[in-house]
């Protein structure tokens, strides 16, 4: 392309260039988080211990799932929800490992968080928690957690 009519297709293409940079850019959609449900928390007490602690230990572990919830939440990665006992109670009474991940997709989450802490003893408790994918029901996810003391300010360290 040589003479006017390079020149001149040569400047049409620079005003294009010009004006779509100049034009506002639509909003990038955001990537949607993760969402992840998270499972009513459990407790296994094999302490032996002679008194009830039964309510007490139900209010830690919720505490422990809103915070839990709140903390994993906070960054933007997760869009986090808990599924509620009472749900679950009703929709997978057996708590058969299919129905609950059927129930968190079904609540539009790709993962799952499963946690159970385990009271040994007076002072020894741990949590095992798990990170599941709803689809596949493998975990992505694998820890262990060791904590001492069976107090409000040990559970929320925890």
């Amino acid at each position: 392309m040589s003479g006017t009519y390079g020149a001149r297709w040569g400047a049409q293409l620079a005003a294009a260039g010009l004006i779509l940079a100049a034009a506002p850019s639509a909003p990038c959609a955001e990537p949607r988080p993760t969402t992840l449900a998270i499972l009513p928390l459990k407790l296994l007490d094999t302490s032996g211990e002679p008194i009830d602690q039964g309510p007490e230990h139900a209010r830690r572990l919720a505490v422990m799932a809103q915070d839990l919830a709140a903390d994993l939440g906070s960054d933007g990665s997760y869009r986090t929800l808990r599924l509620a006992s009472e749900t679950l109670r009703t929709r997978c009474p057996g708590e058969h490992p299919e129905c609950l991940l059927a129930a968190a997709r079904e609540a539009d989450a790709s993962l799952v968080f499963v946690g159970v802490v385990h009271k040994s003893s007076t002072l020894i408790l741990q949590i095992f928690a798990r990170v599941v994918d709803t689809h596949t029901g493998h975990a992505v996810l694998t820890r262990d957690l060791n904590f001492r003391g069976d107090t409000d300010e040990a559970w929320h360290r925890a």
